[in-house]
C-alpha cells in the first residue's frame, strides 16, 4: 500500500557524511536516533529517524558526485520538519532551504532516484533557457477583472504544479516578475464541498473590502504540507 508523503530540500554541502551516516552538529542535543539507513544509489541514501516516538523520512541526495557542494537532504514535510532540520543550521556553514518540492512514496523507494533527479534537474536552467516570468494581477474589488501574464516557461511550470495539486492536494511554485524579486505560488485543491463562505475574498483595495478576521480564514490557513512556512 502506498504512503505518499511531501518532501522538501534542503541544502547542506558542508555536513560530514561518514560511513553512509550524516553527521550534523547538533544530532544529540536535539535527540533524533537513526532507526534505519539504507543506500538506494551511490547518488541516494534514505534515513528513518525518530523523536519522541514519531517518525520523520529523509533522504540524502548527491547532486554531483565529483562536486563535493552539491549535497542535499530531501526531508518529509511532518510535525517534526523544523526541529529535525534545525540540527544542520546555523556555525557560519551554508545550509538553506533549497525550494525543491517532490511527493514521494515512502513505503517503497522504487522509482525514488528518478524523482529526485528529475526535481533535482529542474531546479536549474540552462543559460539560454529563459527564466519562468509571471505577474499575477489580481482584482481589486468585484467584477473587477483578473490578469496572468507569463512566458511559456512559467506556464508550462505552472501547468505541471496544477496537476501536482489535483493528484495531492497542495503544491508551489517558484516563480518572478520582471523586478527579479522571485516568490512562491502556492496551490491548494480543495474538495467540492468547501466552505467558501469561511474563506477571506481575493480583493485587493481596501477601501473597498477589508476581512474580517475575526470570522474569514486568509488562504495560508488552508495549507496543511506547507504550513511551516506561514508564520502567525
Amino acid at each position: 500500500m502506498s504512503d505518499v508523503k511531501l518532501f522538501t530540500a534542503i541544502y547542506i554541502p558542508e555536513t560530514p557524511f561518514v560511513n553512509g551516516v550524516l553527521k550534523p552538529k547538533k544530532t544529540k542535543k536535539l535527540n533524533f536516533e537513526l532507526l534505519e539507513s539504507k543506500k538506494i544509489a551511490d547518488t541516494l541514501y534514505h534515513f528513518i529517524y525518530k523523536k519522541d516516538e514519531k517518525q520523520i523520512h529523509s533522504y540524502y541526495y548527491i547532486g554531483d558526485l565529483e562536486d563535493a557542494l552539491e549535497r542535499y537532504l530531501f526531508v518529509e514535510s511532518n510535525d517534526l520538519y523544523d526541529d529535525f532540520v534545525s540540527q544542520f543550521w546555523g556555525g557560519g556553514q551554508r545550509y538553506w532551504e533549497s525550494g525543491m518540492d517532490t511527493y514521494i512514496d515512502i513505503s517503497s523507494n522504487e522509482g525514488v532516484l528518478e524523482q529526485l533527479n528529475k526535481a533535482y534537474n529542474n531546479h536549474f536552467y540552462e543559460e539560454d533557457e529563459p527564466m519562468p516570468m509571471c505577474h499575477f494581477f489580481g482584482q481589486q474589488m468585484w467584477h473587477d477583472n483578473a490578469y496572468l501574464i507569463a512566458n511559456r516557461m512559467a506556464l508550462i511550470e505552472l501547468k505541471e504544479a496544477i496537476d501536482i495539486a489535483l493528484k495531492h492536494g497542495e503544491s508551489r511554485l517558484g516563480l518572478s516578475p520582471s523586478d527579479g524579486e522571485g516568490y512562491y505560488l502556492y496551490i491548494n485543491c480543495v474538495e467540492d464541498d468547501f466552505e467558501w463562505e469561511a474563506l477571506e475574498m481575493p480583493y485587493h483595495d481596501k477601501e473597498i473590502y477589508e476581512p474580517d478576521k475575526s470570522v474569514e480564514i486568509p488562504p495560508s490557513k488552508l495549507f496543511k504540507k506547507y504550513k511551516r512556512f506561514f508564520r502567525d
